[in-house]
């Protein structure tokens, strides 16, 4: 049975009653993980009103049970969605045994980890893959606890997408399923981008631009309505310092979600709730499971040091060291030192993820999400801002000291 999304303008058109919590998310990317523990900081329930703006597998460890979690989610509680391009890439190449093994191998290589992979593990099968796993791939296996182990019986491309499509097919039902745009009245929800309030109309080549639109915030468009996108990194957006958490443009009433999870290495998961559908009043909820630390010792920091960005991502390596490297930036000859696990090679080069060496200003007794541990010091996150702390922190009750002091 062959797959393909529908790229007609499917608009979905929800009411919310008053007296209702909504709360908004986006890219997921397979990482249940981050799903429940945000739902979970929010108190999610079922008068709650739970919109996703796409992207809910692919690239993180649990797509499959993600998206089952997901299915279920929606029978019980108040729970509507929108497809991402990753979703529909998952229908998209499964239209022949070639484009279905080309996405299977470069999932694995660049991700560690594939919902088809998933799927074929939980029949007892596996299929050979292509190349080794690159520097990302491995580092996000390992914090899942090493997903992508092989099981016994090896069967052919032909084999696995026949399997996949006889065994699976009510998930993939589900994704074929979703429409490209919720309007849920004062509000709306999509993956990457609208081209208009007037959305009737659109063509199949517009439908798919809404999936793919990169870089949203920076068009020149103005809503009546608040837009709510994922698709585009935040992080990727100059904002003067490295910040996952979601950019609200009150003027273009465009709001972009996506914190990076599972994509990037420091990756959350955001949320926007609002108290009623009325409201304008923005609460921004964040999830991470990196390991949390109270600052002891004031800093004033330095930002706007030096931020490394998607679109200017190459570097050449000028030296190595046990934990990182001193690279510089191709587009402009910055150097800076990275750690080892925000590069990876890309093509014939090396390329690195969103980073920065700014320092953060931080008071004795703030709470923050310890993203690395150096000799130089610690990286670590405060209310979705990178940079770096030297100086000491109490990590799970115990004083711990790393770098110098500036």
């Amino acid at each position: 049975m062959q797959r393909t999304m529908d790229y007609s303008m499917k608009v979905r058109k929800i009411t919310v009653p008053k007296g209702h919590r909504i709360i908004i998310t986006s890219d997921i990317h397979g990482n249940l993980s981050y799903l429940k523990g945000l739902l979970d900081k929010v108190s999610f329930s079922k008068e709650d009103y739970f919109f996703i703006a796409g992207d809910l597998v692919e690239k993180g460890g649990d797509s499959l049970a993600t998206l089952r979690y997901l299915m279920e989610l929606e029978r019980t509680h108040h729970v509507y969605m929108v497809y991402g391009n990753v979703d529909a890439s998952v229908l998209e190449n499964m239209n022949s045994v070639e484009s279905f093994y080309k996405r299977y191998c470069r999932m694995m290589k660049h991700w560690g980890n594939s919902i088809y992979e998933e799927m074929l593990r939980e029949q007892g099968k596996s299929l050979a893959e292509q190349g080794e796993r690159s520097p990302q791939a491995v580092e996000m296996e390992r914090r899942a606890g090493g997903w992508a182990k092989k099981a016994a019986e090896e069967i052919s491309a032909e084999e696995a997408l026949f399997l996949i499509r006889e065994k699976y097919d009510r998930e993939l039902s589900f994704i074929q399923s979703l429409p490209v745009l919720i309007d849920a009245g004062t509000f709306l929800v999509t993956h990457a981008g609208l081209p208009t309030e007037d959305y009737k109309e659109l063509s199949a080549e517009e439908v798919y631009r809404m999936i793919k639109w990169e870089s949203f915030q920076d068009v020149d468009l103005h809503f009546s309505r608040y837009v709510y996108v994922g698709h585009w990194p935040v992080t990727i957006y100059e904002r003067g310092r490295m910040d996952s958490s979601p950019l609200i443009n009150q003027e273009k009433k465009i709001i972009s979600l996506d914190g990076g999870c599972a994509v990037k290495r420091d990756g959350q998961l955001n949320a926007v709730v609002l108290s009623d559908i009325d409201s304008e009043d923005f609460q921004i909820v964040s999830y991470d499971d990196f390991p949390r630390a109270i600052v002891l010792e004031a800093k004033k920091g330095r930002e706007g040091e030096f931020c490394s960005r998607w679109s200017h991502r190459f570097v050449e390596e000028i030296k190595k060291d046990e934990e990182g490297s001193l690279v510089r930036f191709l587009h402009n000859g910055e150097e800076s030192w990275v750690p080892a696990s925000y590069l990876w090679e890309e093509g014939e080069g090396l390329s690195c993820s969103d980073y920065t060496n700014s320092e953060l200003a931080l008071d004795a007794g703030d709470t923050v999400s310890v993203i690395g541990s150096y000799r130089k010091g610690y990286l670590v996150r405060k209310d979705g801002v990178l940079g770096w702390y030297y100086g000491a922190l109490d990590i799970c009750g115990e004083e711990k000291w790393k770098g110098d002091t500036k």
